[in-house]
This record gives structure tokens, C-alpha cells and sequence, in this order.
């Protein structure tokens, strides 16, 4: 009797290693044939100690001048679409739609995702911003590479030019695999 429990759990722990490491490989290979999408980041100063050390990304972008916020704002596990479309080197958020299909004749690249619209501060004045919500949220590294990343993000200034960005994959299914962060010109990569 005790010998078969012994097998059983073995075979037990033999098969979640094995799912586990599937798991792991199907996602990398996902991530490797998506296609990349740079989006700017906004400094965030959360800490979660159970989790680890990470950067909180928050994905927020200006509304192009005359760009109107979406009608009403969305969250990720609504199951929406986010049109982008690619200007300056990275990709901006034009539009919403209810299709992968609709959001495609709006930009170039559909993502799975919601957005929240709110009138922003700059250096220029008060105008639209967006922050994307597509299920990417943070970037786990080692304390000393975490807290670097919120002093860059940190050290931006309202209204200047991006100097961090999200890398990442958007898969044919739409949905958002973080690839990495680019801090001022260094890209950090997910290993």
C-alpha cells in the first residue's frame, strides 16, 4: 500500500513538472512570434513584498490633439479591443472597438484590453491621456534593477518626450505578453 502511494505521488509530481515546463515553453514561444509593440510608460510606486521586487508599469499615452477620450472607459476582463497604430518609433492608442476585426480598421495592431480616459496635466496644459489596461502590469527584476527603473520612470517630468517604453508581443489571439521595459535607451529584457 505504501509503495503504490509513493509511485502515485512521484507520477503526481512528474506530471505538474512536466505541465509546468509546457506551460513555460508555450508561452515563450508566443511571446518570440507576436508582434512587438513599443508603448510609454508612467512612473508607479507600488511594492508588494510577497511578490517581489517589480516596477509597476502603468501604460499612459496623451490623446493625439483633437482625439477624443472613448466614449466610456473599459477594463481588460471586459474582453474589448484596443486599436494602435504605430508614430514617433512606438505605437499609440487610437480607438476602441468590439472586434478584433473592427479594431483592425482603426490601426494596424489589435490588442485584447480596456482604457480609462482622464484629463492629464502637462507642461503644455491640461489635455487627454488614456491609460491602457491589456494585462500587463508589471515588471519583475532583482531589488537593485527594480528600484533603478522607478527612479528613470520617477525622473521624467510631465509633458517631455517618452524615454521609457513596454515591450511588448501582441499575439494573434490579441492578447499582451510583456517582452521587456527600454529605459532611457537600455533595454531590460525578460530572461
Amino acid at each position: 500500500m505504501t509503495r503504490a502511494l509513493s509511485w502515485r505521488i512521484l507520477g503526481a509530481g512528474l506530471l505538474l513538472a512536466v505541465m509546468l515546463v509546457g506551460l513555460v515553453v508555450s508561452e515563450s514561444r508566443a511571446r518570440a512570434a507576436g508582434q512587438e509593440v513599443l508603448l510609454p510608460m508612467e512612473a508607479v510606486d507600488p511594492r508588494n513584498l510577497l511578490t517581489g521586487h517589480y516596477s509597476s508599469l502603468r501604460l499612459t499615452q496623451q490623446l493625439a490633439p483633437g482625439q477624443n477620450c472613448p466614449a466610456r472607459n473599459t477594463s481588460y476582463r471586459e474582453g474589448g479591443w484596443l486599436a494602435l497604430a504605430k508614430a514617433d518609433g512606438h505605437h499609440r492608442f487610437v480607438g476602441t472597438a468590439r472586434t478584433r476585426e473592427a479594431a483592425l480598421k482603426l490601426g494596424e495592431v489589435a490588442v485584447r484590453g480596456g482604457v480609462y480616459c482622464a484629463r492629464t496635466a502637462f507642461a503644455e496644459g491640461e489635455q487627454n491621456a488614456v491609460t491602457l489596461d491589456i494585462g500587463v502590469d508589471r515588471f519583475h527584476a532583482d531589488q537593485a534593477e527594480a528600484q533603478a527603473m522607478d527612479k528613470a520612470l520617477a525622473a521624467r517630468r510631465p509633458g517631455e518626450a517618452a524615454n521609457a517604453f513596454a515591450a511588448v508581443s501582441v499575439g494573434r489571439d490579441g492578447r499582451a505578453r510583456l517582452k521587456g521595459v527600454i529605459l532611457d535607451g537600455k533595454r531590460t529584457d525578460l530572461t
